[in-house]
């Protein structure tokens, strides 16, 4: 009851779990199997509670004898079963004749197995235990059988998917281990057989008139293709019959959903954030797109099911494009902010105490004005500071031990700085970056044409003003800057911002002009000093080239900190001197 939340009971997982413990430590199967799956999923706890471990020992006491004692208890119960329905066919006795042959029958009855705690072993089979028990997909497979043969949906829909190439990058291995060297090339070559799909299908088929969900899905999956075994064509596409599936599934689900729908949100109004995203996700696998924004959202926000973070965010994601795809203007936008900002990023370790700050060394890194963030988020200067101050306590004591000089390499004759960093390192923007660039692009893109989203042109007008993933264009920003604001006009929101950035992107745009007018004219001066150079002696070339040039000279003068503030120091001395002068007037 605290399970299901059933005849008023308020549904509490954790509840739920302490009741199946006890009844697993009274040795009952049915307890002991849904306590394994609590703990296998994660159901009920938080997320370090989460143990595998736990779910193989409870899984143990729903399956004794382990695959073969549950193999052999069915086997039994199948012959008694017969044996007992010719009985009854023949029986002619009285009434204590019948109490005598039930006590007997009570007897040598046979329980079998649970078919949770079957399925689960399966499972846990497929993915292995750490420590405790290495992946066998030969094993989970007559795990999934028998749960099958029990009743089993979810058993059947897994044993599908095996039949279809569920964990196929692990077969090559798996496979080599337990010795099925035909079926390791069968799978890793040619995809599933002809007698693999068509006995996948027909457990899914099992499985859907159960009412399993997935199943029902893969199936109408299945029909809308069809399926081609080499030259041959095993299952011709039947559109009715796809169209069929998924309008029972509509019709079907629809309840089902509305009822995950509004658990969920009482939920999140109560504060119990894991128990409402895994309500959302089971909505969103559905297709509803309110379900998938709301799962994304707090997948997003960090409440990540014992994921890492980098998991996470992925799976969030994964949820953003599923409502992308069905024309969620937010999703978007979110789906191109992931890649924009390098929250994707496999180089960059999210999990430490310092990951806001991790998160914003990235965003700020591909700003064009990256010291901006210690305006907004003057914490940030904390951990830069330590992390200097250590290094340069650090060096300064290797330097006075030891100092830092040349490590040669006799046999090959080559020397290396120790200090020196990877050339790799350097580069700002790497091959991911521009890679996430182009993905973010494209998504801005998809939400500006199709969706006419302001925040999306006004977006692709800055990557194009900067260059970022995309050409740096001028013209092509201030056109998506003008398209944003006749959106922002329409809506109401971003006027200012879109004048702001027209206008910053005036003076951006001078600047290059300025700063590619100045390059053309020290190039021409090179050229020159070349020319002259040519018509010089030798012996005044070779003094030419050791002193500096004159492009070096004006570089050196021209573009430094110190002509800078000079810069700007004139431009508030001017200001204070026309504010003088206004002030006497």
């Amino acid at each position: 009851m605290y399970h299901y939340g059933l005849r008023g009971v308020k549904q509490d997982m954790r509840l739920a779990l302490k009741y199946y413990e006890i009844g697993a430590s009274h040795n009952s199967w049915e307890c002991a199997g849904q306590a394994g799956k609590f703990y296998l999923f994660g159901m009920g706890m938080e997320d370090d509670e989460r143990d595998f471990k736990k779910a193989y020992k409870y899984f143990r006491v729903g399956t004794p004898g382990g695959i073969s004692g549950c193999e052999e208890r069915f086997v039994k119960k199948q012959v008694n079963t017969h044996e007992d329905k010719n009985d009854d066919d023949d029986y002619e006795g009285d009434d204590d004749d019948f109490e005598q042959d039930f006590s007997s029958y009570l007897e040598k009855k046979i329980y079998q197995c649970d078919h949770p705690a079957v399925n689960g072993m399966g499972l846990l089979h497929v993915f292995g235990v750490p420590t405790l028990l290495k992946p066998n997909l030969k094993t989970a497979v007559r795990y999934f059988e028998l749960a099958s043969k029990l009743g089993n949906m979810d058993a059947m829909y897994n044993l599908a998917m095996l039949r279809l190439g569920w964990m196929n990058p692990y077969y090559d291995d798996l496979f080599r281990r337990n010795g099925n060297t035909s079926l390791k090339n069968n799978i890793k070559k040619r995809g599933p057989s002809t007698s693999s799909f068509l006995e996948a299908t027909a457990l899914l088929s099992k499985s859907a008139e159960m009412g399993h969900l997935q199943a029902k899905h893969r199936l109408g999956m299945i029909y809308s293709k069809g399926f081609k075994a080499g030259d041959t064509l095993t299952i011709r596409p039947e559109c009715k019959k796809a169209l069929s599936i998924f309008k029972g599934m509509a019709t079907t689900v629809g309840t089902t959903v509305t009822k995950r729908m509004r658990a969920a949100y009482k939920q999140y109004t109560a504060g119990d954030y894991e128990s409402s995203l895994r309500n959302y996700m089971a909505a969103a696998e559905t297709g509803s797109i309110e379900a998938q924004v709301n799962a994304a959202f707090l997948l997003e926000e960090g409440y990540c099911l014992g994921l890492n973070h980098l998991q996470c965010m992925k799976a969030s994601v994964r949820l953003w494009r599923a409502a992308a795809r069905m024309g969620h203007e937010e999703a978007c936008l979110r789906v191109g902010d992931f890649y924009f900002y390098g929250r994707l990023r496999e180089d960059v370790d999210f999990d430490d105490k310092n990951s806001l700050v991790a998160q914003r060394d990235i965003e700020f890194a591909l700003s064009p004005l990256p010291w901006a963030r210690y305006i907004l988020y003057p914490e940030d200067l904390i951990p830069k500071v330590r992390k200097a101050t250590i290094k340069s306590i650090r060096w300064l004591l290797e330097n006075r031990e030891s100092p830092i000089s040349e490590v040669c390499d006799e046999t090959e004759q080559t020397c290396a700085n120790v200090a020196e960093t990877p050339p790799e390192k350097k580069d700002a923007f790497s091959k991911e970056q521009k890679e996430h660039f182009k993905i973010a692009a494209k998504y801005y893109r998809t939400a500006a044409v199709e969706m006419q989203s302001a925040r999306a042109n006004f977006n692709l007008g800055f990557m194009h003003e900067w260059g970022l993933g995309l050409t740096q264009d001028f013209p092509l920003a201030k056109r998506y800057y003008d398209l944003a604001a006749e959106e922002a006009e329409n809506s109401g929101d971003g006027v200012l911002a879109n004048q702001i950035a027209l206008g910053c992107m005036k003076i951006h745009e001078f600047v290059v002009k300025v700063k590619s007018s100045f390059r053309a004219w020290l190039k021409e001066q090179d050229k020159k000093q070349d020319l002259m150079s040519s018509t010089t002696p030798p012996m005044l070339v070779e003094n030419l080239h050791s002193a500096t040039t004159r492009t070096s000279v004006i570089i050196y003068h021209i573009l430094t900190w110190e002509s800078v503030l000079i810069f700007v120091l004139i431009l508030i001395l001017t200001g204070l001197i026309q504010h003088r002068h206004t002030r006497q007037r």
